[in-house]
Parts: C-alpha cells; sequence; structure tokens
C-alpha cells in the first residue's frame, strides 16, 4: 500500500513538473517559433507524444510545430515527403460535360414481335416448349382449334359456292379480321400460327391445350442482332443529355475493350426511386456474349462548356455541411479552406467560390492535414 501511494506521488510531481504537450503550446510559441511541441499521430490527432515515435504500423509521428497559429499548420519539408503529400495549381479552363452512370443490358424493343390469336379458342401443336429457344421466320408454333374460326371459314366456303361477289368480300373480310388468310381457308376451324420473324422466344405464356383469347398474348419473339444499353443518368446531370452524345459502354462481365454507340434517346420521364434519367444507346453488333440484364458501366462524353476554375476531384473535402480544400501556403505551410464546388466532370471538379487560378492545393494527404488544422483553429478559438 505504501509502494503505491508513493507511485502516485512520484507521478503527480512528474506532470506537475512537465505540462501537457497541448498545454504547453502557447508558451513555446512565444518562445521559440520553429519549436516543435508535440507529435501526433499520422492518422489520429487526439494521440499525441512529446518525444519522436512510430506507430503500430511503423510511421512516424507527424511534428507539430510552434509556429502553426489559427487554422494553419506548418510541417517540415521531410515530414511532407514522408507523408506523400502532393499539391496541384487551381487552373482555369473548360471542362467537357462528361457523365458517368451505370446501366443494364436489354432487348431492342422496336425488334419484338407478339403472337396473339383474334379468336376465342385452344392450343394444340404446340412447337415451342420453353422460353429462349430460337426460331426461324416462318416456322410453325401451334395450331388454333376455334369454333369462331370454324364459322368464319364455312362461311367464306358457303359464299364461293354461291358465287355472290358481295358476299365473299363480306366473309373475306371477316377472315381477314380474325387474322386469317382466305387462301388458307379450311372448315376444320383449325389454323397454324407461324414465326413472324426469326429470334429467340423471350415470352412464352401457353402451353399445349390453353384456352386462349383475343387478350392472351400467346408468345414474344424479339428478334437478334442489335442490343438496348439503358444508362441510368443522376438528375443532377440529366441536363447535359442530348440525342447523338458519343456513349462508351463497359460490361464488367465482359473485360475488354469498350464498346461505342450513340444516345439514340433521352426519355422524358424521371424515375421517382432511384432519382434518375434514362438514356437509351443502341448497339448494332454486340458480341454473342452480350446477354440482356447485363450489368453496364457507360460514360457519356457532352460539349465543353465555359472555362471555370477546377480542381482534381481528389483535393476536394466534402462534409454533411460543406465543402473543403487544404491550401498550400508555402514554406511547409497548409491551411483548410472553405469552397463552393460546382459540377463534376470526370476527375475534375468546378469552384465557384474560394480559390484563385495559381493557388495550389493538396490532392494527396489532405484528409490529414484538414483535421490538424480544424484542430489547430478550435485551440485558437478556445485561447481567445
Amino acid at each position: 500500500m505504501r509502494i503505491a501511494l508513493l507511485i502516485v506521488l512520484a507521478l503527480l510531481a512528474s506532470c506537475a513538473r512537465e505540462p501537457a504537450p497541448h498545454a504547453a503550446q502557447p508558451a513555446a510559441a512565444a518562445q521559440a517559433p520553429d519549436k516543435v511541441l508535440y507529435y501526433r499521430h499520422p492518422h489520429d490527432p487526439n494521440r499525441t507524444s512529446p518525444v519522436p515515435k512510430k506507430d503500430e504500423m511503423g510511421m512516424d509521428y507527424v511534428p507539430v510545430l510552434a509556429q502553426s497559429v489559427g487554422g494553419e499548420v506548418r510541417i517540415s519539408p521531410a515530414v511532407v515527403n514522408n507523408l506523400g503529400v502532393r499539391t496541384e495549381a487551381v487552373v482555369k479552363s473548360s471542362l467537357p460535360h462528361r457523365i458517368e452512370a451505370t446501366g443494364y443490358v436489354g432487348f431492342d424493343e422496336r425488334r419484338v414481335q407478339q403472337v396473339r390469336p383474334r379468336a376465342e379458342g385452344w392450343i394444340e401443336g404446340l412447337s415451342v416448349r420453353t422460353e429462349g429457344e430460337t426460331v426461324q421466320k416462318g416456322k410453325l408454333l401451334f395450331s388454333l382449334y376455334s369454333p369462331v374460326l370454324a364459322s368464319a371459314q364455312q362461311e367464306y366456303a358457303d359464299a364461293q359456292k354461291i358465287g355472290n361477289r358481295d358476299l365473299i368480300e363480306a366473309s373475306r373480310d371477316r377472315l381477314q379480321a380474325l387474322g386469317l388468310d382466305a387462301g388458307r381457308a379450311s372448315k376444320s376451324g383449325r389454323v397454324g400460327f407461324y414465326a413472324p420473324i426469326s429470334g429467340v422466344v423471350s415470352q412464352l405464356e401457353v402451353r399445349e391445350g390453353a384456352r386462349v383469347t383475343p387478350e392472351t398474348v400467346a408468345m414474344t419473339i424479339t428478334a437478334t442482332g442489335s442490343l438496348w444499353v439503358i444508362a441510368e443518368v443522376p438528375a443532377s446531370q440529366s441536363a447535359w443529355l442530348r440525342t447523338g452524345s458519343a456513349a462508351e459502354v463497359r460490361i464488367p462481365s465482359l473485360p475488354g475493350e469498350p464498346f461505342s454507340g450513340r444516345v439514340d434517346y433521352v426519355y422524358p420521364e424521371l424515375n421517382m426511386e432511384t432519382r434518375t434519367v434514362r438514356a437509351r444507346i443502341t448497339l448494332e453488333q454486340p458480341p454473342a456474349a452480350m446477354r440482356p440484364n447485363m450489368l453496364a458501366s457507360v460514360s457519356l462524353a457532352g460539349e465543353a462548356g465555359a472555362p471555370v476554375l477546377n480542381v482534381a476531384r481528389s483535393a476536394l473535402i466534402r462534409s454533411g455541411s460543406e465543402d473543403r480544400v487544404v491550401v498550400a501556403l508555402g514554406d511547409g505551410r497548409f491551411a483548410a479552406r472553405k469552397v463552393v464546388a460546382g459540377v463534376e466532370s470526370g476527375d475534375r471538379v468546378a469552384i465557384r467560390d474560394g480559390l484563385a487560378e495559381g493557388e495550389r492545393v493538396v490532392v494527396s494527404g489532405q484528409f490529414l492535414l484538414d483535421s490538424e488544422a480544424n484542430l489547430r483553429s478550435g485551440l485558437g478559438r478556445l485561447q481567445d
């Protein structure tokens, strides 16, 4: 018990002789402007050390100099190099309206045809059993037995026997209204339905013996040869969309060279769930391995706008209430500065206010410097 008490007293005496690093900052700053006040953890500004040391990953603690005042931070050139801090100049140039969007591959709906009867009846001799089957134009898909068709066929046959021109034309018009060719009319009440185009059966809604009505879509056939890519463009960039804009499509599941195309249609409505506007790109000769419903990454290029101040997107530090950058002031000094960001284009972002052309901003290591600058600024306000 006595030993423990002596240890506590010794620690208290040591603390009284050596004030905490943060508490010593004002006095140290007044006595020696370039003196190292303390050393801070490279990733956690709340962890400090009065002497040089390394963190758990072997990185050196960052020295904090007494010359750091307000929101400024000064770091020696050697430490700047070790931290990998890189800067770039603020430039004024035209930013191309480039949109990066996600999308998906779909069937070319202009090549879709439905097969549906125009009379009530029953399916017989169905030759297509599953969706995804390939059919050739003119192939017999199924036969339909219908009392309505039988009646129309018998009426046409009777009109031919009578020889009355008006009756023949009226009965022929009825057959055509039911989707029948008068030249193929018979008395059996059965009519064959053939594939109108070559393609893939994308939907199959009937089975052998099924009863159908004029409202029934027996099957849907989609012609192969071209596919659509539907890009989901964020609403904030939808004003840049133009019909005819060049598009570059990449399919993650098909790595390799991108596919080129152009926007041939911009959908007029905004998707309320995703807050995006859809743009359609037609690929006339897609590879055989490309399948509908594959995910796609789409880059859309538009015309360049007027020259504006812009920085690398990596320089921008976004928060819930404001945007900031870290400005290099020279001689190892850095300061966080609030800016008003504009539109983004690729890896560049426009700056509407807060920077001047030629100033240098940090594009690598800025989060570490920003946290230190905010800490220094907060301490300065407390000391005032």
